[in-house]
């Protein structure tokens, strides 16, 4: 009989770590998962980027086509597109690969995650940067080489209307857009920070 219990006990045993170890690996797959949705919204919003941009360029085009802006305006705004989305790419997309999710590589993809966040904010801070110069030397080049030594309230002047237009609309849209890159750029430090702090729990529990 005592064998007997003991054969039932060691079966009994067995079917219990049969059912943790099933139930750790269902859990390990639902935090991969959980990991990998974090930052794919971020891989479609790059994509929708490189989607965008060749329609915001003929948009830009065909404005500073019919505002007489110089074609040098069109190409540093087209290059300055291209550099960006190179950046997004290689910063948000190229470091995670789908291994980097696997149990064995979790803290190594955490400093991953710690490098993107800081190469991210750099830049976004860059590219604010950047938006604001070209857009305010739009205004100062409009000024120097066609409204200048006019009077700014005639009104039957093409390049004062399109001048004083941009005055008021300059301030707008650059507050604008950086409310909307500030609103995305959180969006995904938050999303950084989401699967650090998963990252962190799973370690520290197995430590």
């Amino acid at each position: 009989m005592e064998n007997n219990e003991l054969e039932q006990m060691r079966v009994q045993m067995a079917a219990l770590e049969k059912k943790i170890a099933d139930q750790e690996i269902v859990n390990d797959r639902l935090i991969r998962e959980s990991m990998k949705d974090k930052m794919s919204w971020i891989k479609r919003y790059i994509l929708l980027e490189i989607a965008v941009t060749p329609i915001a360029a003929l948009i830009w085009a065909a404005i500073s086509r019919a505002a007489h802006i110089p074609l040098w305006f069109t190409l540093i705004f087209v290059v300055g597109c291209i550099i960006d989305i190179y950046y997004d790419w290689k910063i948000n997309i190229t470091p995670i690969k789908e291994n980097d999710f696997d149990r064995q590589n979790l803290v190594d993809t955490a400093v991953k995650l710690r490098k993107m966040k800081s190469l991210r904010y750099k830049q976004t801070l860059a590219g604010v940067i950047f938006v604001v110069l070209f857009l305010t030397s739009i205004v100062a080049y409009a000024y120097f080489a066609n409204v200048r030594g006019t009077d700014l309230l005639d009104t039957s002047s093409d390049y004062n209307m399109a001048f004083l237009g941009g005055c008021i609309g300059l301030p707008i849209g650059i507050v604008f857009g950086i409310y909307l890159v500030r609103k995305v750029f959180r969006k995904m430090q938050r999303s950084n920070d989401d699967i650090i702090r998963q990252i962190e729990e799973i370690t520290q529990g197995e430590e």
